[in-house]
């Protein structure tokens, strides 16, 4: 006779039940094999099972906190994920329902403005649109927005996955701040048209501030150094047009605007659409002279300097300038900042809506059209597909 086993419960118990021959000894024998297989597979089932939730946690859905309360984005969606080759899927492009982003359950709990204090992310970053057909107003946040934002996007796909509100955020502590619109400009979408608007107001509504001699853009139109303190001081100016500007994240550089609230406007043009705009402007420049300097940047994949430009696209734009401004609000020094995104085609109707809202006057000339009429003819189609196999993948990598 052997001793009983005593290796746990399973194991007492059946002993208790077998009797104390060779055919009990065999069952009790059996039974813990099996007990002690049992718990080799769920050693190994464990640490694999943990694997996949920290794989799945890194990939999946990520909860930002801001001080104004705490707001859900969606996963960080891979690039591979769209469609980034630089021909337009033509399952998609034959499809209305291919062309839009996966529909959003709308969030009610996102924040209303960056305001100072907390420690806001980049993604949590507000972000409002307007439908002007329908008098609606809704936000998202750029998290959200950076996912959604593909070649094939249109405005009124982002307007339908944000989450509807009743209004455009009332600027804080009104009674003692200005409101300030930066209009950050864009080539292919109005630059033309704002950037004189823009020039002329600064002159008419800024004390010493006197038309130059061949000038062609508004003062600090392109210079953050001479922008900033144009803005402390020309108080009686509302509206400020910017190209490739960066708000500085240190206070040592740019002093904190204590008086102001910022609403930044950003233009929204199709991707695809702006690309092409923006390659046809080297041949309405210069012809197919143009066109071959184009293409020989583009072999090298080296980025223009002029309109057909990754880095002046809308959502590359407002993903670097947003990191300057989250760094401010980090250290909770009193500023305001609103963010707009607003369709290209509709600025004057925009800022009227603005003016109706902060009680900011009009911009006069925004209704102009630069550049309506244009020369018949455009670039070999090659050179825009060299384009999109050199930037067009960055699109979907910018956070």
């Amino acid at each position: 006779m052997g001793a009983p086993n005593d290796n746990g419960d399973d194991d007492r118990d059946s002993d208790k039940e077998t009797s104390r021959g060779g055919n009990g000894r065999k069952l009790g024998l059996i039974i813990l094999l099996a007990f002690v297989a049992v718990l080799s597979v769920a050693r190994q089932v464990a640490p694999m099972t943990m694997t996949r939730s920290r794989s799945n946690s890194s990939s999946g859905e990520h909860v930002r906190a801001i001080s104004a309360g705490i707001i859900a984005t969606t996963s960080r969606i891979p690039a591979k994920a769209y469609n980034l080759s630089p021909f337009i899927n033509e399952s998609a492009s034959n499809s209305s329902s291919a062309l839009r982003p996966t529909t959003i359950t709308p969030n009610t709990d996102l924040p209303t403005q960056i305001h100072q204090g907390g420690e806001p992310s980049t993604t949590s970053l507000p972000i409002y649109l307007l439908d002007l057909t329908s008098n609606q107003t809704a936000q998202t946040t750029w998290g959200i927005l950076a996912e959604r934002w593909n070649r094939t996007t249109q405005y009124g796909d982002l307007f339908e996955m944000a989450t509807s509100v009743p209004s455009l955020p009332s600027p804080v502590t009104i009674s003692v701040r200005r409101t300030v619109v930066m209009i950050h400009c864009g080539p292919k979408t109005g630059s033309t048209t704002l950037r004189k608007a823009c020039k002329l107001n600064l002159i008419k509504t800024c004390e010493g501030m006197e038309l130059k001699k061949g000038q062609h853009y508004p003062e600090g139109y392109m210079d953050e150094d001479k922008l900033y303190p144009l803005i402390r001081r020309c108080t009686n100016t509302s509206h400020f047009c910017a190209k490739e500007i960066d708000m500085p994240p240190s206070f040592g550089d740019v002093p904190p605007f204590g008086d102001v609230t910022f609403v930044h406007m950003f233009p929204f043009r199709n991707y695809d659409d702006w690309a092409a705009s923006a390659l046809k402007q080297a041949y309405d420049r210069s012809g197919e002279r143009g066109c071959k300097k184009t293409g020989e940047l583009l072999e090298r994949c080296e980025p223009s300097r002029m309109e057909i430009d990754f880095r002046k696209y809308g959502k590359t734009e407002l993903s670097r300038f947003k990191e300057g401004v989250m760094q401010r609000m980090r250290e909770g020094r009193g500023e305001d900042h609103m963010f707009l995104l607003y369709y290209h085609r509709e600025l004057n109707q925009v800022l009227e809506r603005l003016s109706d809202a902060y009680g900011v006057p009009l911009l006069p000339g925004a209704d102009g059209k630069g550049k309506e009429k244009r020369r018949k003819g455009t670039c070999n189609a090659k050179l825009l597909r060299k384009f999109h196999n050199c930037f067009s993948s960055e699109l979907m990598n910018l956070l």
